[in-house]
């Protein structure tokens, strides 16, 4: 188990440090559409249309594997709101693509 990892204002994060990663999907079945991105699942059959900062999240992680800490920056230079208010935000997109399958182990996928 991850110890949390205390940001500036004492805000912790209580996710693994371990670096995340989308699972590979085709350009064709990702469209992006304004603020949504909408997203085929071929595994399952399932379109998922995401919302910000859930968007934010999906298209820091395309540019590759990332840290939570990593994630929480990158919302953290596109949003003003409290540390708090983004680690929610951050917790919440992040269980959000676990619960559909779309977030891999990058140790996984390298053994694949």
């Amino acid at each position: 188990m991850a110890l949390p990892r205390p940001l500036r204002s004492g805000v912790s994060l209580t996710a693994s440090e371990a670096p995340l990663e989308l699972i590979s999907l085709p350009p064709g079945h990702v469209r992006v559409w304004g603020d949504s991105v909408a997203l085929y699942d071929s595994r399952c059959g399932e379109t998922h249309v995401l919302q910000p900062p859930l968007t934010d999240i999906f298209c820091a992680l395309r540019q590759g594997p990332m840290t939570p800490a990593a994630v929480f920056e990158y919302l953290e230079q596109r949003y003003d709101a409290t540390e708090e208010e983004l680690e929610n935000a951050m917790q919440a997109g992040l269980s959000q693509l676990r619960e559909h399958y779309l977030i891999c182990d990058p140790a996984d996928s390298r053994d694949a």
